[in-house]
């Protein structure tokens, strides 16, 4: 299934030896979660072949696990986790460990780690060392007995040197990103409620500890409704956090009794929707620098403020994503993603921050294809509201065959992101390469929803989840067509979990598309929202309404419901430990579309969850999808 067949390889020919599904996702090993620690960079390198995330030490070309075989640091917390390791004192480390969500500790150069806490109903998250009460402060979620019919409590704890929990605050649905004062006298952190979610509503919470380092009065410092991210205080003391108060998410500064902004380039945001805890976008040196990450267009810059206002720090080589920042005395890290080529952990020497360009040193990753890589082409598509008639560009990166001229029209794959509230990068992503290699082109669309973009982006999604989002991947895939870059008789969609609803309500709206490819993608909204998880328990009421009051609404944007429209061949990939989109929904949509006469293929996975993890099955999908899509441009109906 690795290459063309030969029907398709006459109209859109192949490299000569393109890559293998198997090479394309084995290459790729993301990194995560990095900090300093003890002047070496150590983070979190997550595996495609064992589908485990190795807590790391980067030297110079080399990953070195700390774990023996067995451990992978991973957080369950909202599910999709994050914020799963800190250090701590005397070169110890502490890590959430994934097959029980306990808080182990291991030495910084490794060894047999140790269980530090052991409460089997709770998962833990956001861990943060308090050094000077020689504790853990971090989010915990109890789950209680399903009998029970009770959400997970949330909560925000200390964990002491024996492992014991204490409650430092409750009572919010939700909490999330704690952070102590350099003297650690005050503690900040994020709070929400249903039915908000963290990139639309949260408070920002500030408490003067006491010598036992437990909490007094807390302050809501939040003085508007909008999302509050990413608290910071700075070497001198004062509070920093990231708001989208004017549309765009800017860092402001707390100064005891109000807020400052402290602006930044235009159309930049210094965040992005937190759907994992332990986001870190911005940091000072010791000497009280102050350096970020900022968001524009898609790309991420470097950039840095001084007397003169914010500057781009130059990196002597471009790049398309930076993340995972951390900063130590003059030391920055962060890891870097690329156009061309794998990704890498980066350091970037800072100690002359007024040279042109920065000094930079790829830890390890950045490895450089064997092979033509087909780079991404920035285009947008104008989209017109039904609300408003006001028009909005839809941006989106294509992928073309480099082996191919620009004048032979080529199958096209639609890709729509998860989230939805979330985004797609300009990012060399070797499972594109696959599909590029085999002649197909490749359109990856932020729709409206997706996040960098300002919030004002961001929220025309809201009640138009399943109609703005398929008008925009319609609007992409037809300009293309009418470009005469893709053949209109072999235009495919895919998408993975909302990516995968946002495909299967464009089948059953449009009669644009050959084919589709749903993983774990929603098929029943109304459904969903009775089983899902807590974290998204209430996002739907946001993203489609009230079901309660609006039940022809989900009926109407329900792929299940409105199945007869559907002619199009799907093929379905689930993961049966998914407790974010549960299996029992892709199984009801693929026996639906098989009873109304539509080819229809399932493919089950009893290894996985919400989104593959381990190589083999990542390299099945692509095999699969392939040859799926290939059979359609040779056998249409």
């Amino acid at each position: 299934m690795n290459g063309s067949s030969p029907a398709l390889a006459d109209r859109f020919c192949a490299l000569q030896e393109p890559i293998s599904a198997a090479n394309a996702v084995a290459a790729v090993h993301d990194y995560a979660m990095l900090r300093w620690h003890r002047g070496e960079v150590i983070g979190v390198r997550f595996d495609p072949v064992s589908g485990r995330n190795r807590l790391c030490r980067f030297d110079y070309g080399q990953a070195i696990s700390l774990l023996p075989e067995g451990f992978s640091v991973r957080s369950r917390v909202h599910e999709y986790g994050g914020g799963a390791w800190c250090p701590g004192a005397n070169g110890q480390l502490f890590f959430v460990n994934d097959v029980d969500q306990q808080i182990w500790r291991v030495d910084g150069n490794g060894g047999q780690p140790i269980q530090h806490t052991d409460l089997p109903n709770t998962r833990f998250a956001d861990l943060l060392f308090d050094e000077g009460r020689n504790r853990l402060i971090a989010i915990s979620e109890t789950h209680y007995a399903p009998g029970l019919k009770q959400e997970p409590a949330n909560r925000l704890v200390t964990v002491d040197q024996r492992g014991r929990v204490a409650v430092l605050a409750k009572g919010a649905d939700f909490y999330s990103s704690p952070t102590l004062s350099p003297d650690g006298h005050q503690l900040a952190w994020i709070e929400w409620n249903h039915p908000s979610q963290p990139w639309l509503s949260t408070r920002l919470c500030l408490v003067n500890l006491d010598t036992g380092g437990m909490p007094g009065h807390v302050q809501e410092l939040s003085d508007i409704k909008a999302a509050w991210a990413q608290p910071r205080f700075s070497p001198d003391g004062l509070l920093h956090v990231v708001v989208d108060r004017d549309s765009w998410w800017r860092i402001e500064r707390f100064d005891g009794e109000r807020f400052e902004s402290l602006d930044g380039p235009e159309c930049t945001e210094f965040t992005t929707a937190p759907w994992q805890f332990g986001l870190s976008t911005y940091g000072w040196t010791s000497a009280g620098q102050l350096y970020a990450l900022g968001q524009v267009n898609g790309n991420s810059q470097l950039l840095t403020l001084d007397d003169q206002g914010w500057r781009n720090v130059e990196l002597g080589t471009p790049v398309s994503r930076l993340h995972a920042l951390s900063l130590q005395d003059e030391q920055l890290a962060c890891v870097v993603e690329f156009d061309n080529r794998l990704p890498a952990v980066m350091t970037v020497d800072i100690a002359a921050p007024t040279a042109e360009t920065a000094c930079c040193t790829l830890l390890t990753g950045g490895e450089q294809p064997a092979y033509p890589v087909s780079v991404p082409q920035r285009g947008y598509v104008a989209v017109r509201s039904e609300a408003n008639g006001e028009s909005t560009e839809v941006p989106y990166f294509l992928y073309r065959p480099t082996h191919i001229d620009g004048h032979t029209p080529l199958p096209l794959v639609i890709y729509t992101h998860g989230g939805p509230t979330a985004a797609t990068a300009p990012t060399f992503k070797p499972a594109i390469q696959y599909w590029t290699q085999r002649g197909f082109m490749i359109a990856d669309v932020n729709y409206r929803g997706s996040t960098g973009f300002g919030r004002d982006y961001r929220t025309m999604l809201a009640g138009q989840w399943g109609v703005t989002d398929v008008q925009d991947v319609e609007a992409v895939a037809n300009q293309l067509i009418e470009q005469g870059l893709a053949d209109p008789r072999a235009v495919f969609i895919r998408g993975n979990s909302a990516g995968g609803y946002t495909t299967l309500s464009a089948l059953a709206r449009s009669n644009l598309f050959t084919a589709g490819a749903s993983l774990y993608g929603v098929s029943d909204p109304a459904r969903l929202n009775e089983l899902t998880h807590k974290f998204e328990s209430r996002y739907l009421s946001w993203l489609i309404g009230d079901p309660a009051t609006e039940a022809d609404r989900y009926r109407d944007r329900s792929p299940l419901f409105n199945a007869h429209r559907i002619t199009a061949p799907v093929i379905f990939f689930q993961g049966e430990q998914d407790k974010v989109v549960l299996p029992e929904q892709t199984r009801k949509m693929a026996e639906t579309l098989a009873n109304n006469g539509v080819p229809v293929e399932s493919h089950y996975f009893e290894d996985e969850a919400h989104g593959f993890r381990k190589a083999e099955n990542q390299a099945s999908v692509l095999e699969l999808e392939h040859a799926f899509y290939c059979r359609e441009i040779d056998n249409p109906a």
